[in-house]
C-alpha cells in the first residue's frame, strides 16, 4: 500500500470516527431530555392528620426500597445526621432553642427502636433543621415569612433517597420542632407499611 492510500484510508476512517462521535453524543442528549425520566410520587396532603397542620411534601422517591428501610428502622439499624442551616441576613435564633443532640433524641424517641451502635448495614436518615430567613431581600409576600423554619429529612440506602419530606414549623418552639421530627417519621412508617 503506498504512502497517498494510506492517507486517505486514514482520512475516511477519522472522517467515520468523527461522525460516529458526533451521532452518539446527540443520541445521549436526547435520550437525557426526552428519555423515561424516574416517576417521584409526591404528595402534598397525606392520611396523616400531622401532616396537615403546616406546608409538608413528601416523596417516595425509591418504592422498591422502603420495605429495606423499615427493616432497618424497626431492627435499630439506622444513622442519624443532623445540622442546621442558618439564615444568612437575620439573626439565628434556633441555635438558643434546640441542639443537634436534642433533634436527635426527638427522632430516636420517635422511631421508638433503640439504635444499634456501628451497624455495617444501615438506613441515614439525614436532616437539616432550617431556619427561615426573613429578613431575605427576595421574600416579599407574607406567607414566605409566616413561619419559623422547615425540616427536611432524607432517608437513604447506600447514599440512595428512599423516602424524603419537608415540613414547617411555624414558632421558634422547641415542642413544636419535637411534633414536626415525630410527623416525620409516622409519615415514613406510614408509607413503609
Amino acid at each position: 500500500m503506498s504512502l497517498s492510500q494510506r492517507r486517505v484510508s486514514q482520512t475516511v476512517n477519522n472522517f467515520f470516527t468523527l461522525v460516529s462521535i458526533i451521532i452518539l453524543a446527540v443520541v445521549i442528549t436526547l435520550y437525557s431530555k426526552f428519555g423515561p425520566k424516574v416517576k417521584k410520587e409526591a404528595r402534598t396532603n397525606s392520611n396523616l392528620q400531622c401532616q396537615k397542620e403546616t406546608f409538608t411534601f413528601d416523596s417516595i422517591t425509591r418504592p422498591e426500597l422502603l420495605k429495606d428501610a423499615s427493616y432497618y428502622m424497626k431492627n435499630g439499624l439506622y444513622v442519624l445526621s443532623g445540622g442546621f442551616t442558618k439564615p444568612r441576613f437575620g439573626k439565628f435564633y434556633l441555635k438558643d432553642k434546640i441542639s443537634i443532640d436534642e433533634a436527635d433524641d426527638f427522632f430516636k424517641t420517635s422511631i421508638s427502636f433503640p439504635q444499634r451502635e456501628n451497624p455495617v448495614k444501615y438506613l441515614k436518615i439525614k436532616y437539616e433543621i432550617i431556619e427561615n430567613d426573613k429578613n431575605d431581600p427576595r421574600k416579599k409576600d407574607e406567607k414566605s415569612k409566616s413561619f419559623a423554619g422547615t425540616i427536611l429529612s432524607s432517608f437513604r440506602i447506600n447514599g440512595k433517597e428512599v423516602f424524603m419530606m419537608e415540613t414547617n414549623f411555624l414558632h421558634y418552639d422547641k415542642n413544636e420542632i419535637k411534633n414536626r421530627i415525630e410527623c416525620t417519621i409516622k409519615a415514613f412508617k406510614y408509607n413503609a407499611k
